[in-house]
């Protein structure tokens, strides 16, 4: 693993030294989308293509789909101009960024919650749980407790829930009586349901999956306010955003066609959208900026601190 993620930074400032010796064109003359690896590479091809095609024909460019082999082997071509648009994971955007590429978000991808969900969301929450009579009610009530995360490396799990906790002047090596790591969402939220501990942090994601199996009672899930509605055995103390899947492309093409392939994702058709599976249900796209991955690049830069501590 270790091995993995230096090769991923060497991969990457490979790339930005490329891209400082590639000459880039005011505008490119055709789009080539680049696609992280999920699943077999000509299903997720097909699956895009639709998109492809709506955008392409938006932008007056022809296109081509290209799936990935590695997180490393997408940044590579973007950085060598062989891509002009990816569709990769926030924290790949962040990494990229930190390094010097001059990447800007187009759109990101907005999901439903749950299978009823049909307005959907551009991020995700990480979520600090507890038993409703177990008396806390706020953050600061945590100070003294015992807490599970999932995993140091999760980001709805572990790395979101500590730079939410941190922001709010709670030390978990600190103030925690006891902090374990579970492994799992679905195992920090056995522990909390079960006494095991008194609280622990999950992702929203599963709130309604739980419900689904029987395990978890709540009638519905208030998004905005962080609450389950109903007579749920579970109080949820705060959440940490999280922001979605982003369209990267590259700064050196200009704002106007920036601003044009913008406009052409976010026209696309649900038909083309809702064939878009690879990374779950997708309902559309909406614009991003870089202001909108400031608080992920802020996890990022906490978890790379705390691995130097070790």
């Amino acid at each position: 693993m270790n091995f993995l993620k230096l090769t991923f930074g060497s991969v990457l400032a490979v790339a930005v030294m490329t891209a400082n010796t590639t000459a880039f064109s005011a505008e490119p003359k055709e789009l080539r989308f680049g696609l992280l690896p999920a699943e077999d590479a000509l299903e997720m091809v097909k699956q895009f293509q639709g998109i492809a095609d709506h955008v392409g024909e938006k932008m007056g460019l022809p296109t081509k789909v290209w799936v990935s082999q590695s997180y490393n082997a997408l940044i590579e071509a973007m950085g060598a101009g062989k891509l002009e648009v990816v569709f990769l994971g926030g924290g790949t955007y962040v990494a990229a960024k930190n390094v010097g590429m001059d990447v800007v978000p187009v759109v990101v991808a907005k999901t439903p919650l749950s299978k009823t969900d049909t307005v959907g969301r551009t991020h995700y929450k990480s979520c600090i749980i507890t038993l409703s009579d177990s008396g806390i009610k706020k953050l600061s009530d945590l100070k003294g407790k015992t807490f599970a995360f999932v995993t140091p490396t999760s980001t709805s799990g572990g790395v979101g829930p500590r730079f939410y906790l941190v922001k709010n002047k709670i030390d978990p090596e600190k103030d925690f009586k006891n902090l374990i790591y579970a492994g799992k969402h679905d195992a920090v939220y056995l522990a909390v349901k079960n006494g095991k501990v008194d609280a622990g942090a999950v992702g929203d994601l599963y709130f309604p999956r739980w419900k689904a199996r029987g395990i978890l009672n709540f009638d519905t899930y208030d998004v905005e306010n962080d609450a389950l509605k109903g007579k749920s055995e579970i109080h949820i103390v705060g959440c940490q955003k999280v922001p979605g899947t982003p369209m990267v492309t590259r700064k050196a093409y200009g704002k106007a066609f920036l601003d044009k392939l913008r406009a052409a994702f976010v026209s696309v058709p649900f038909g083309a959208v809702d064939k878009l599976r690879f990374w779950g249900p997708t309902l559309g796209f909406v614009p991003a900026t870089d202001a909108d991955y400031d608080d992920l690049a802020e996890m990022k830069k906490m978890a790379a601190a705390a691995k130097k501590k070790k």
